[in-house]
């Protein structure tokens, strides 16, 4: 796992990127020159073509990591793999045809491009895809392709550990054994289960070598108890070469959130994350102004028809103003065209918003699902009261109620609320009290290690989330 700008990516997944992008783009490249016929005409183009395809492979890159096809369960589903591929490619191609004739006309008109990318285009896409990947599943079903990891503990945490082990969505890694150190016996990777071995010439003071003899390269700290640490053969260890992590750090390097039910306060205080600064908060804010106005003016077409069907459909007013929790718990009134009828809270009490819900009008059905309802949003990140990617504002009530409920539930305040979150993309719409534990195990991880770096991979993958319509109500 590889981290970048305090975000954790998967190597495997990068590095199958990389492959298809330098792929495509040669592809791109040879077909291109076989469509130019004259010697000399190839010789003035050859510049273009391999800029050409440079980009190309670049645009059809970012669009694929847009779709999620890059991420730890792209390859789960082959079903759901084929749809974003052809979403993809219905949003690449024809902003390849607009770009060539714009900018590189004698190209286009030279290699026939125009057969190419209609035709020839989406066929090539589709064959190196479906190429790679399956070279991809098979290899990635390899043990040389996995870590081998030991697991310290025998309690919950090693159980979660090896849950992750048999039912992660990437399977980056296998546990090769575990050790109690209530123990004087080592537990052994099996296929199908875990058998405790009992060794003779090992206790509990040498496990060492067991760690060793199972070619581990890591070690997951699971215990229950600190105090019972074996320090000595743990400093062994990482002075041979193999990797020490706690469970808490492994868990968020894994899966992309935080652990609630194992969370400490001395883990979050003591561990990385939570930078902050001038220069840090300065990006961030010159970072939403540009990219809301950007948004806004690009949606404004969608704005003013959604807004002109609310006002043909129900009575009532067009925007819908309501107070949210924002930076430091201070509230602020939300921008939102309304999608409920106007009469949707008449008995004072706050409602999550259901599956179906009865309240929202056929207008505010469409505008729900497409997301179209929070675009007046982009107005309070002007404002400075939101930013364009953070953790989702809630309603003081709810606020209050989960923040007994849930622990660590008001930190996910230290930061400016957002129209789209890293919790918002990874989990489907939270109308419950488990919904909102889980969605907070993803806002918390997105507090300690935002960056724009980060952000750009939200707001790419919300495009998946909107085209897809996952978690819209």
């Amino acid at each position: 796992m590889l981290r970048l700008f305090g975000h954790f990516i998967p190597i495997k997944m990068l590095a199958l990127l990389i492959l298809e992008m330098a792929v495509l783009g040669g592809t791109v490249y040879y077909l291109l020159s076989t469509g130019v016929h004259s010697p000399q005409l190839l010789k003035d183009l050859r510049g273009q073509l391999g800029q050409f395809s440079f980009l190309f492979a670049v645009v059809v890159g970012v669009a694929m990591v847009s779709m999620g096809l890059y991420s730890r369960s792209a390859m789960s589903d082959y079903r759901t793999l084929a749809i974003k591929v052809l979403i993809a490619l219905a949003l690449v191609v024809p902003a390849n045809i607009v770009g060539t004739t714009l900018f590189h006309e004698e190209l286009y008109e030279s290699a026939n491009a125009s057969t190419y990318w209609w035709f020839k285009a989406p066929v090539v896409w589709l064959f190196v895809i479906l190429l790679t990947r399956i070279l991809f599943s098979f290899a990635n079903k390899r043990e040389f392709m996995k870590r081998r990891i030991f697991v310290l503990g025998a309690g919950t945490r090693a159980a979660a550990v090896r849950q992750m082990a048999f039912h992660g969505s990437n399977q980056s890694f296998i546990v090769a054994g575990t050790f109690d150190p209530g123990t004087s016996a080592d537990r052994r990777e099996s296929r199908d289960s875990y058998q405790t071995v009992a060794d003779a010439e090992t206790g509990t003071a040498d496990w060492v070598d067991v760690v060793r003899r199972a070619h581990a390269s890591e070690i997951v700290v699971a215990l229950e108890d600190r105090r019972g640490l074996p320090v000595s053969q743990l400093l062994r260890c990482k002075i041979d070469g193999i990797q020490v992590i706690d469970y808490q750090t492994f868990c968020e390097r894994e899966t992309c959130r935080l652990d609630l039910d194992e969370l400490r306060p001395s883990w979050l205080i003591f561990g990385s994350g939570f930078t902050r600064g001038i220069v840090t908060d300065l990006l961030k804010r010159s970072f939403d102004i540009l990219v809301s106005s950007i948004f806004l003016l690009m949606t404004l077409p969608f704005t003013l028809i959604a807004a002109a069907l609310i006002k043909l459909e129900s009575p009532g007013p067009i925007l819908y103003r309501q107070e949210r929790v924002g930076l430091h718990g201070r509230p602020f009134m939300v921008l939102k065209l309304r999608s409920m009828r106007q009469d949707a809270e008449t008995g004072g009490s706050p409602q999550w918003a259901q599956l179906r819900d009865p309240r929202v009008t056929r207008v505010g059905a469409v505008i729900r699902k497409a997301r179209i309802d929070e675009l007046p949003q982009l107005i309070n990140v002007l404002r400075g009261d939101m930013s364009f990617v953070g953790p989702r504002p809630e309603r003081p009530f709810f606020v209050d109620q989960l923040g007994k409920e849930i622990p660590f539930y008001r930190e996910r305040h230290c930061v400016k609320p957002g129209i789209t979150g890293w919790a918002q993309i990874n989990y489907p719409y939270g109308a419950s009290l488990e919904d909102s534990r889980q969605k907070l195990s993803y806002d918390l991880y997105y507090v300690k290690n935002h960056g724009l770096f980060l952000d750009f991979i939200i707001i790419l993958s919300t495009v998946r989330v909107i085209l897809m319509q996952q978690g819209a109500r």
